[in-house]
């Protein structure tokens, strides 16, 4: 199987003469598998496409081969074995050439169909780019594991077995742990000589297991900072079993790591495998862009004071023309008809293009092209799931580069 950066090498040389590329991205969340959701979702999609297609009075060799394009998607889509580990797929076909290509990712931004003279791989790199390479630790008394994860997956790169204080006796004068705890501190206080000798053993005990954790959490911390010198990964998860004693470790971590810090997850060190890895962190950041939401809303109100953003849809095109859009916050469930203009694939409410070479084509939603030429002009991309936070944003709304 082919590496990402051999797949994306293939797809971005990829220019077929006589036809079109059909270009997929399409939802694979556990709620989207759900009785096969997403099969029901992609195929509204094309359908939806399909009555585009009829419009545009495209050559019969193009129709032809998206036709299969969209035949061979949804056979590829059936097989449940072709989306396994990955939570986003990205499928591009173009069966007049014989080509087809499928790029699993831990995301994608929205379901969308589209066809065009050449692959539209920006939101795969994008993705890469805002995924970059995730340090994990999985921190327990028992283990310290290292984990690498990127856009392709996880990969294990250190595992620590370290030997640790462990309660292997009732406490009654201490045990072969606590050596020095018997007999040293016996008191002779008739009849509660015993009873204070149980607790200070016990007490002893517990402060060397408390020391003991604490040395893990910096045998941890150490062994990550060298880590990060060699890999310089962008993103930190600390991962373990429920407690939260866990958190301590931020007592040890460098400055660099406790900026790259992105949370915790719940998971069995000793036992836990890269695919289980791979789907706690992704849930991880799927819940901080949730809680970041409200952060992005805040934002965007206090920008519109100080004409560094917009907010409708119409502003939002007039801003793209211009080149003008730093982040695009789209609503996940927001559509909106009409028109792509045919060579400068500018987006448009109304059937007018730029230049007299262009031709207006009509299409059922415009924000798939929105996202897409967002993406060409190196723009990030947020989409908004909450449904109060979506009803504060007038269709799409944008952050600018400058002020007008």
């Amino acid at each position: 199987m082919s590496s990402l950066r051999e797949t994306l090498l293939k797809l971005s040389g990829f220019r077929p003469e006589k036809v079109w590329v059909s270009s997929l991205y399409l939802h694979l969340r556990p709620e989207d598998r759900v009785k096969g959701k997403y099969m029901t979702t992609f195929k509204d999609m094309a359908r939806e496409k399909r009555k585009d297609l009829e419009s545009w009075s495209l050559p019969g060799e193009i129709v032809a081969s998206i036709d299969e394009d969209l035949r061979r998607m949804e056979e590829f889509l059936s097989d449940p074995e072709n989306l396994k580990g990955c939570r986003g797929i990205a499928l591009f076909s173009c069966s007049g050439e014989g080509f087809f290509e499928a790029v699993k990712l831990p995301y994608i931004y929205r379901n969308r169909l589209m066809f065009s003279p050449d692959p539209l791989i920006r939101e795969v790199l994008a993705v890469e780019e805002e995924i970059g390479v995730i340090g994990i630790a999985l921190v327990d008394r028992k283990h310290v594991r290292f984990f690498l994860m990127d856009i392709e997956g996880v990969e294990e790169r250190i595992d620590l077995i370290e030997p640790l204080a462990t309660r292997t006796h009732k406490f009654h004068s201490g045990g072969g742990l606590l050596k020095g705890a018997e007999g040293s501190f016996r008191v002779k206080v008739p009849p509660r000589t015993t009873l204070f000798q149980h607790a200070y053993g016990e007490w002893r005990f517990h402060m060397r297991i408390r020391e003991e954790w604490h040395r893990i959490l910096k045998i941890t911390s150490d062994a990550l900072f060298e880590l990060w010198k060699e890999v310089r990964f962008t993103g930190l998860v600390i991962g373990g079993t429920p407690s939260g004693r866990l958190r301590e470790i931020e007592n040890h971590l460098h400055t660099y790591l406790r900026e790259r810090l992105i949370g915790y997850v719940e998971v069995n060190p000793s036992e836990a495998t890269p695919a289980e890895i791979r789907e706690k962190v992704m849930g991880l950041l799927w819940k901080r862009d949730r809680d970041q939401e409200r952060d992005l809303i805040a934002r965007l109100e206090d920008l519109l004071g100080k004409g560094l953003a917009v907010n409708g849809t119409s502003k939002v095109l007039e801003m793209i023309a211009m080149g003008n859009v730093r982040t695009l916050l789209v609503p996940e469930d927001f559509e909106k008809p009409g028109y792509l203009c045919s060579r400068s694939h500018l987006p448009s409410l109304k059937p007018e293009c730029p230049h007299t070479e262009d031709r207006p084509l009509p299409v059922s939603d415009i924000v798939d092209e929105v996202i897409e030429e967002a993406l060409d002009q190196r723009a990030e991309v947020e989409v908004v799931v909450d449904k109060d936070l979506q009803k504060r944003i007038d269709g799409l709304a944008a952050f600018l580069r400058f002020s007008l």
